[in-house]
């Protein structure tokens, strides 16, 4: 197994096995990182890969956001206040297949709330399942932090193909057996599973929740029409952290192809 980076500028290019597979996006161009699009062994994307939809233009792949920290929206394109997350530093490190991103959520004027860690781990499963663990450390750095309640915030949050929406035959469950939308969105559930049809395979993204996350497990802000976000905060509150606490979130994504069981997996 190879990984690979070719890193372009702030951005990152993946490559496993000399196929491309995703990018880290830290372009300040776009009001957050993000990681996307993500390919296929075929080359075509698990992930909705517009840059700049209309329709939810902040659910760029996978993505890290939050909706209230302080007021300040993280969440949304055009929030207000709107928070930006700006990349300050990027390493790659190809003997542990990882690319460290360290950047600071902040206002549009430059407002500092909190710094951020953010560790994208690529594995290779097998020829048709690739795992990306996400590590994402936040540190209230600047002043005390209120994260407020609220439905639009993750902080883990995927948009899935158009392809693999339940109106176009797509569809997803959860680790307790709860099937779409409405026996799964509001849920807690240590594992989502999104799936359809690209090209006339079978494809899915598996999303996990780790058991040393905050309010284990999650519960899921999940919808029908493509976004599979990890969200405590709405269905359980929010909550505080003092100047200098951190909090510490892990996520697993498995990227599959064919088949996958995700009962079976080892976090």
């Amino acid at each position: 197994m190879s990984i690979k980076f070719k890193q372009r500028a702030m951005d990152v290019d993946v490559f496993i096995d000399g196929r491309h597979f995703t990018t880290c996006v830290n372009d300040p161009a776009f009001k957050a990182p993000f990681m996307g699009p993500v390919f296929t062994s075929s080359g075509q994307s698990f992930t909705r890969p517009d840059l700049h939809h209309k329709e939810h233009a902040h659910q760029r792949s996978v993505f890290i956001g939050i909706g209230d920290i302080n007021k300040y929206d993280f969440w949304n394109e055009r929030g207000m206040p709107l928070g930006l997350i700006r990349a300050q530093s990027i390493n790659v490190d190809e003997s542990e297949g990882s690319v460290s991103v360290k950047s600071i959520w902040q206002g549009k004027r430059g407002k500092k709330f909190l710094d951020e860690e953010r560790i994208y781990s690529f594995t290779k499963v097998s020829d048709k399942v690739t795992r990306v663990d996400i590590s994402l450390k936040l540190t209230a750095s600047y002043i005390d932090i209120k994260v407020g309640k609220t439905k639009e915030a993750g902080p883990l949050g995927i948009r899935v193909a158009d392809d693999l929406q339940v109106k176009n035959g797509g569809s997803f469950v959860n680790s307790h057996g709860g099937l779409n939308e409405d026996e799964c969105w509001g849920e807690t559930a240590q594992w989502c599973n999104y799936s359809g049809t690209l090209g006339g395979k079978k494809v899915g993204i598996a999303a996990f929740d780790h058991p040393d996350n905050e309010r284990y497990p999650t519960a899921w802000h999940i919808r029908d029409y493509g976004l599979m976000a990890a969200n405590n905060l709405y269905f359980k509150g929010g909550y505080k952290l003092k100047k200098g606490e951190s909090i510490l979130y892990r996520f697993s994504i498995v990227f599959w192809e064919d088949n996958f069981d995700p009962a079976t997996f080892e976090l």
